[in-house]
């Protein structure tokens, strides 16, 4: 009886076999195209993977980054057309339509080209043009679409891999004879979905009906505001060193039509890879009456990640007492200082890509 019965269920297994085989391959094949595409980014010359990549697609709004292969997944929209838009800091971007059926490997990997900073002279026409921007207006909107960028990416890395970073804050009073008789030093937890305050153009200091103000910093993510930059003069001033590296200087102020208290400054970018190493700022169309006379202060940047920049360390310094004639010394000595530094970050969802080892 076994052996009758194993012949039996071999028989069988035998015809289930035999039927798939003959079957037309219509009946198994209909559903059998890929529902997500594999998108590579590359440096076009190295041929190695960028990782923290933007990938977009233009027409449904999917957004990726990539990861420590350069690659991100995306899904096939009920049209089987994918609209691509790839960036990467430092590099120019690309923009591809790929097709379901018909996306290979070659058309699903982007090589990316380096950006090369050229002063051409163009003739400008907007109400921020002067004889400087004019001369340099190609290199400006090149060095203000990377800073932009940059600001950007700060923006959706927060929200990929949210962590919590331990700031140490030093705060001082200085007195008119120019020396702090005590520094207050603080520890706090900051999280990155800490929301950064709206940008208002001409309304960045709060007045309190008690006379006192609210005056914040410069966030990076106001940066990738394209209201900020609609109500801003910009122009890159060339190539310089900053503390031994190659870097290219921006500069931006308040266009004509903002009256009131906002941002003028400048951002530093290394001219090889873009990355943002110092921004400087300063509050322009104060009115003294209302209590606050002069803010200024820097921000440098580090890189957890490759391509991303964020906050490192801050220093802002403020004036409440007016300038007199006889004091040649007031700008050496504000009323506050105050500094903050980031000790440590903690990631609470997942960690973003590392840096590649050196090979040796």
């Amino acid at each position: 009886m076994k052996s009758t019965s194993l012949s039996h269920w071999k028989s069988a297994l035998f015809s289930l076999v035999a039927v798939a085989a003959l079957s037309p391959p219509t009946l198994f094949s209909a559903d059998r195209q890929p529902s997500t595409v594999a998108v590579t980014v590359i440096d076009a010359l190295g041929r190695y993977p960028l990782g923290n990549a933007d990938v977009i697609d233009l027409a449904s709004g999917q957004h990726r980054i990539t990861d420590e292969r350069g690659q991100v997944q995306l899904s096939w929209p009920n049209s089987g057309q994918l609209r691509l838009r790839v960036r990467e800091v430092g590099y120019q971007p690309l923009e591809r339509t790929l097709q379901r059926g018909t996306a290979s490997p070659d058309s699903t990997t982007f090589a990316m080209s380096k950006v090369a900073y050229v002063i051409a002279p163009v003739r400008a026409t907007s109400s921020c043009a002067t004889t400087d921007d004019s001369a340099s207006l190609a290199l400006s909107v090149a060095v203000l679409d990377q800073l932009k960028q940059g600001a950007e990416k700060y923006i959706e890395f927060r929200r990929l891999y949210p962590f919590e970073a331990s700031v140490e804050r030093r705060s001082a009073r200085i007195p008119e004879s120019g020396v702090a008789k005590r520094i207050i030093v603080e520890t706090e937890k900051f999280s990155s979905e800490n929301l950064d305050p709206k940008y208002r153009p001409g309304n960045v200091v709060q007045y309190k009906w008690d006379g006192s103000f609210l005056a914040p910093i410069l966030f990076l993510s106001t940066l990738g505001d394209s209201v900020f930059w609609q109500n801003h003069c910009f122009v890159a001033r060339g190539i310089e060193s900053y503390r031994g590296t190659r870097a290219i200087r921006m500069e931006f102020s308040p266009n004509p039509n903002v009256r009131g208290p906002d941002w003028s400054g400048s951002a530093v970018l290394d001219s090889a890879t873009s990355y943002l190493l110092r921004l400087e700022f300063h509050l322009a169309n104060l009115d003294a009456r209302k209590g606050l006379v002069q803010l200024d202060g820097y921000q440098t940047f580090s890189s957890p990640s490759p391509f991303v920049m964020i906050p490192d360390s801050v220093v802002a310094l403020w004036w409440i007492r007016r300038k007199s004639d006889d004091d040649a010394k007031w700008e050496l000595r504000p009323d506050f200082v105050q500094s903050l530094h980031i000790d440590s970050l903690k990631y609470r969802k997942g960690r973003p890509p590392p840096y590649q080892a050196a090979k040796q």
